[in-house]
This record gives structure tokens, sequence and C-alpha cells, in this order.
């Protein structure tokens, strides 16, 4: 777990490129040999750590909890979201970070879209629900939307006026 936290610091801080499994070792305080008894290298330690990362977001939308029915429901949702969000800002910065980064786009597809397609399905049950005939397109606006929020509340810090933004997506989307 040490070794995944400081993996994350690293990638997060520096760059996935520029972070090295040396480096990786010396903040995790473990040696180098040590770290490839774990990890072939480090495209596996990236993986584990966006696994790590989306284990705790999963857990959130999982079980009774995956299903929106009510406008109250939504409403923790998507406040449930953005807690999470600053709560592991560190994993946030780097999964925003990795979206661009072509060197990684395949790991990335792989891991984040089985985890994005079951995301939206549950916001595309929600707007279908309500009546929408269009609830997957409306889960995806809906969900960049989320990122726009994101990168703006990343970019801004504490000037962003979250809480605010936040409520006036509750009251655009419910």
């Amino acid at each position: 777990m040490l070794i995944i936290e400081s993996a994350l610091l690293l990638f997060s801080r520096d760059g996935y490129n520029s972070a090295s499994m040396q480096s990786i070792a010396k903040e995790a305080g473990v040696s180098k040999g040590n770290l490839y008894n774990y990890f072939v290298g480090k495209e596996e330690l990236l993986e584990a750590v966006l696994k790590h990362g989306l284990d705790q977001f999963s857990n959130v939308f999982t079980g009774q909890s995956s299903q929106i029915y009510t406008e109250a429901d939504f409403d923790l949702a998507i406040k449930a979201n953005f807690n999470l969000l600053r709560s592991n800002e560190t994993f946030w910065k780097l999964y925003y970070n990795l979206i661009a980064q072509p060197k990684v786009q395949d790991l990335f597809t792989k891991i984040f879209l089985p985890f994005l397609d079951q995301y939206m399905k549950i916001f595309e049950s929600y707007f279908k629900n309500k009546g929408d005939h269009n609830a997957g397109v409306t889960a995806l606006l809906l969900g960049s939307a989320i990122d726009g929020i994101s990168l703006g509340y990343f970019m801004m810090g504490e000037a962003y006026p979250l809480e605010e933004i936040v409520d006036q997506l509750i009251i655009k989307f419910k």
C-alpha cells in the first residue's frame, strides 16, 4: 500500500513519464529491487494505482447506492461524487493528467472505460425513469459537466465556488 501511495504522489506531482521506479522506491522507503518484487514495471504500478483509486470511488456507487430512484438520491450521488473528488485530490489530479497522455492511453482506456460505463449506467437509468427519451446522452452530458467542474476546481483551487456550482448542476439535471 505504501508503494501505491508513493507512486500516486510522484505520478501526480511529477507526471507519469518523469517519475522513475527508483524515485518511487525511494519515496516508499524500499529498495528498487524490492519494488520489482511487487511490480514488473512502471505501467503495472500505474495500473495498480488507478485500480486502487477507482476502488475507493466504486465503493460509494455499488450495492444499494448504485441505484438512483429519487431526486434526493440524485442529489446525494452528485454530492458524494464531489466529496470523493475532494477527499482524494491527488488521485483525481493524476486522472485528469493522464487523460491527455498518449503513452498511457491504452492502459487508461482499459481501466477506466468499464468503470465509466458502469457509472454512466447509474445515471442513465435515473434519467430513463424520469421519462428522458435520450437518457444515455443526458447521462454523458452530466458526466461531461462533472468533468468540467472537476477540472475548474483543480485549476482554481479554493477560489473556485465548487459548492455553488454543484448546487446549480443538481438543479439543472434533477
